[in-house]
């Protein structure tokens, strides 16, 4: 089928590393021997490029300006017009929530052409620009001959995709276990890790810093951790110097900044519980909370309504989930699972077993093709 084309459109792309980035890049990698893909995203410097990776050829647009999360580039529009007109793909395939894109393309040429929509999430905290937004946001709705979204959760309770519900299908976040094979040098590398932390329990927190990730419940959760574990918070963001501050004073929380794929396996391997306090459904899924649990990390964090992260971590059994905001119920839970490790080893099992069971690759790349040739019969 290498004669179909496909454009890929997500916010990022790896190198550059996020969730929603790593599911473009499984899904592009995925499709490699099917379809002839390219990508066109944002670039995290203000330089355009045009470059293959992973031997696609991804158009990265620079940007000096960012608004409420969004990048905005002038360029893109220019560069998006002209790439689907000479490209021509057969299906244009768009990660959201991406509000200015989706106004581009809608001014594109985009007749004839099949659109796919992976619906990470609905627009939560960027209130101002959703009233802006919502007209073209149901115009692309509208436009979509399907709509992927990441869970039952979420398809059931985005009142975004109520009106468009019968073109959507779930298509999980998955975990590509090949990124997971370790080398003598990482459990050489991770047994070093627990030596730098004298060999207390790592409590180990991985994300973006920005508000909706909970961090500062962590931070208020610390005092009544108990002192034989260690809090280590990998990651960076907006909000980095803040957090800081507040934890200036807590000799039980350590920053360690981006960590390399490398680095993310060897802190997997010898964490004692990943901390998932995000509080918002700006979380829909949480790769990096699925990836820990395959690496058979329990996890412990806050239930969130209409989140397919309850789904993900099954409380009780391959972690805890505790009530939303509920920093004290949430250290209770870890200091549960420091006292008792022989329950904390079963839900490390029962962790890579769930994983194993609803979140792998190549089942979701199965479903991806499936859905993908039945649209194109239609052309």
């Amino acid at each position: 089928m290498l004669n179909k084309k496909i454009l890929h459109i997500p916010n990022y792309y790896l190198p550059n590393r996020g969730g929603i980035e790593q599911v473009a890049f499984d899904i592009v990698s995925g499709l490699r021997n099917d379809y002839e893909q390219k990508v066109i995203c944002f670039n995290h410097e203000s330089e355009t490029k045009i470059e293959p990776y992973d031997e696609i050829l991804v158009y990265r647009i620079g940007y000096k300006l960012k608004v409420a999360s969004q990048a905005i580039s002038f360029k893109y529009f220019f560069i998006l017009k002209k790439l689907i007109k000479e490209f021509d793909p057969d299906i244009i395939y768009i990660h959201l929530p991406n509000p200015l894109i989706v106004f581009y393309l809608l001014f594109c040429d985009i007749k004839g052409k099949k659109i796919i929509i992976h619906w990470h999430s609905d627009i939560i905290d960027q209130k101002i620009i959703k009233i802006f937004f919502l007209p073209f946001q149901k115009r692309i709705l509208k436009k979509a001959n399907m709509i992927f979204t990441t869970s039952e959760e979420y398809k059931n309770n985005s009142d975004d995709l109520k009106q468009f519900i019968q073109k959507v299908r779930v298509i999980p976040n998955v975990v590509n276990i090949k990124r997971f094979v370790y080398s003598e040098d990482n459990i050489i590398n991770s047994q070093k890790i627990t030596e730098q932390y004298k060999n207390k329990k790592i409590l180990l927190f991985v994300g973006r810093h920005v508000p909706y990730k909970g961090l500062e419940y962590i931070i208020k959760a610390s005092d009544l951790i108990n002192k034989e574990a260690i809090i280590v918070i990998a990651g960076e963001g907006p909000i980095t110097g803040e957090l800081k501050e507040q934890a200036k004073n807590k000799n039980n929380i350590v920053f360690i900044g981006r960590l390399t794929e490398d680095k993310l396996k060897e802190y997997f391997a010898c964490a004692y519980l990943f901390l998932f306090p995000s509080i918002t459904k700006n979380e829909a899924f949480g790769l990096a909370l699925a990836e820990a649990l395959y690496c058979g990390v329990p996890a412990v964090g806050f239930q969130i309504p209409g989140s397919g992260v309850n789904w993900v971590n099954k409380d009780g059994y391959t972690g805890f989930m505790v009530e939303n905001r509920n920093y004290v119920e949430l250290a209770q839970k870890i200091n549960y699972l420091l006292e008792y490790p022989d329950i904390r080893d079963k839900m490390s099992k029962n962790a890579k077993q769930w994983v194993l069971q609803n979140f792998m690759y190549d089942e979701m790349i199965a479903k991806v093709k499936k859905e993908i040739k039945e649209l194109l019969i239609e052309i």
